[in-house]
């Protein structure tokens, strides 16, 4: 079964599971998702644990029986036996989110610059691009991101009441990074030349982002 088919299982599975096994199995899912492990590995895991509470549950006992109440430390063990991603997959996890957002991007500059041809616009200004901007914009996403995964795992086996909550300190440090970028952004551009880029190229440019999206990070 490969990764797609192994999530696809997985999700299937879930629509079996009782809402408090359910809630328990999801934490579960986004702290192994989000470690830095091989997702093949990571999802045999999650589905070697999914059928397993499911076998549990048709017996009558819950997550937290068969996991025990610190389900934690218990992700964290396992997380520590699987192989972390290196080489190729380490440089594709790390290479998607800026991949992916300077794709759309570029179809963004594409449309405006069409919108603005049609429109009889000032096609000039639609058409430079600061070397700045694409810096900002593949730094600014990753960073963001990865800051949202560390969040979201952070918040794992929590009380959904808390959960609810505004975290004061996640909140912080988004505003911190965002401020930092900004000022990124005005002392960059203030080095870096701009590029001409016409709307046809960055059509062209997108459409390579899209289909290296599908050809380097697609699961198989």
């Amino acid at each position: 079964m490969n990764t797609k088919q192994m999530i696809k299982e997985n999700n299937r599975l879930q629509d079996a599971m009782k809402p408090n096994n359910l809630s328990y199995y999801q934490d579960m899912v986004v702290y192994i998702r989000s470690s830095s492990v091989q997702e093949q590995k990571g999802e045999e895991l999650l589905l070697e644990i999914a059928q397993h509470l499911l076998d549990a549950q048709s017996k009558g006992k819950s997550a937290e029986d068969v996991f025990g109440s610190d389900p934690e430390s218990y992700c964290k063990e396992l997380v520590e036996q699987l192989p972390k991603m290196k080489g190729l997959s380490s440089l594709q996890y790390h290479l998607m989110i800026p991949w992916i957002a300077l794709t759309w991007f570029f179809f963004v500059q594409a449309l405006v610059g069409f919108i603005t041809m049609w429109a009889g616009g000032p096609v000039e200004r639609m058409t430079q691009v600061r070397i700045s901007t694409l810096i900002l914009i593949a730094g600014g996403s990753y960073v963001l991101i990865h800051a949202l995964l560390r969040s979201m795992k952070s918040d794992t086996f929590k009380p959904e009441e808390d959960k609810r909550k505004i975290n004061v300190r996640n909140m912080g440090i988004y505003v911190a990074i965002t401020v930092l970028i900004l000022v990124a952004g005005v002392w960059l551009g203030r080095l870096l030349p701009v590029l001409t880029i016409a709307p046809w190229i960055s059509l062209v440019i997108f459409l390579v982002g899209i289909a290296g999206t599908k050809l380097l990070f697609s699961s198989k």
